[in-house]
């Protein structure tokens, strides 16, 4: 018997057979360990391909988002140039700011692009607040004239903006809210922004947009083209009856039919030449005297509009929608805008992402000058509402 280094020589014969099975398992042992380190190293090298693919797609999307802002940016800029050179006398819908406008973000080598050039698809609206109804000094029967609102809803609604926690009947207080899944307390203040409705009890998206999100009815298609109008087949939503800006009067040259409807005690007479003078391009409602000469306004229909009637507007609500040409989802931008005589400033500004498909999903990054002052999208309007 003999040995020698790690290998114990038992004899020849025996000897070189322990000698070459522990040749054999050493070369396994190398080969597995290389394997793992292979393995190991491969999957580094992938987690690390991965890895940087995020970052590179975190980074597009992020050159993308603030693309879109500046492009929002001057949107709205173009917008209130507008306003600003407008009449703030009068305002109606012949008016250069009414209706939807396309915006060509870029220029290449001092040649204009077209819109259907263009990278990007920029459509942006202003629309009249004075053309909605107050709804925080709005009585529960102006709004009970609303198809879209039953006795319990308007109660809710009343209740979320009154100081007691005693709810009205059918109505709903502290004690309810507190009692839901997600749990959060009535406001029992004024609202400040009107997307607070859907915070009330009996307020659902479809009466509170007027129809059907998760059916895709409204702008939600690579071709489609914007539209002044309620989505067809579809009743007017809150958000486009109410409003939180304003002294209370309904500016009756700009107010759809759906608001004018509500007027208590407005004749049909009244309400048709109303609606006829919104349409006509020679004449429009300037003042009361304009009122009291025409002769299809009775002496109730004077009396009545003398009170909650205007012909101008100090607040418009700004809506943009950014979308690059091959993304499957919109990015829309809302504000509102405060326009004293020739000067505009901005009051509030959200952000949001409507996904082309049917199950429509928000982002809002708000940001508020006066009522929420933090917030990326403050930060982002302070210089452009302060240089004004």
């Amino acid at each position: 018997m003999a040995t020698g280094g790690e290998v114990t020589m038992w004899s020849n014969e025996y000897g070189a057979a322990v000698m070459i099975r522990q040749g054999e398992c050493r070369k396994a042992v190398v080969l597995i360990v290389v394997v793992y380190i292979v393995a190991a190293f491969s999957m580094l090298a992938f987690a690390l391909a991965f890895r940087s693919r995020i970052t590179i797609k975190e980074a597009q999307l992020l050159t993308e988002r603030l693309q879109q802002d500046q492009i929002a940016l001057a949107a709205c800029a173009q917008a209130r140039s507008i306003l600003e050179a407008d009449d703030y006398k009068l305002d109606c819908l012949e008016e250069p700011w009414f209706g939807w406008h396309k915006l060509i973000p870029a220029e290449t080598a001092g040649q204009s692009i077209s819109p259907d050039e263009s990278l990007w698809q920029v459509n942006w609206r202003l629309v009249d607040e004075s053309a909605k109804i107050n709804v925080n000094l709005a009585p529960a029967d102006l709004l009970l004239e609303f198809e879209c609102l039953d006795e319990a809803a308007v109660a809710s609604i009343m209740d979320w903006i009154d100081e007691d926690d005693v709810p009205n009947p059918d109505g709903a207080e502290n004690d309810y809210y507190s009692g839901l899944e997600n749990a959060y307390s009535c406001k029992n203040r004024p609202i400040d922004n009107i997307e607070e409705l859907l915070l009330v009890k009996g307020i659902s998206l479809e009466i509170y947009y007027g129809y059907n999100l998760a059916e895709g009815d409204n702008y939600l298609s690579e071709t489609s083209e914007f539209v002044d109008d309620i989505p067809r087949n579809s009743a007017a939503g809150l958000c486009d009856l109410l409003t939180v800006y304003g002294d209370g009067k309904i500016n009756i040259n700009t107010a759809p039919k759906q608001v004018l409807d509500a007027i208590p005690m407005l004749s049909d007479t009244a309400l048709s030449e109303i609606i006829s003078m919104q349409k006509g391009t020679s004449r429009k409602f300037n003042s009361m005297d304009d009122i009291q000469k025409n002769e299809n306004f009775n002496a109730a229909d004077m009396l009545l509009l003398a009170q909650i009637a205007k012909f101008n507007s100090n607040h418009f609500q700004l809506q943009i929608k950014v979308r690059k040409k091959g993304r499957p989802f919109w990015c829309e931008y809302t504000a509102i805008i405060e326009r004293q005589e020739k000067s505009t400033r901005i009051l509030s500004w959200q952000r949001k992402s409507r996904s082309l498909i049917k199950n429509v999903t928000h982002l809002i990054i708000g940001g508020d000058e006066n009522v929420y002052p933090q917030g990326e999208s403050n930060a982002l309007f302070q210089s452009t509402a302060e240089g004004k």
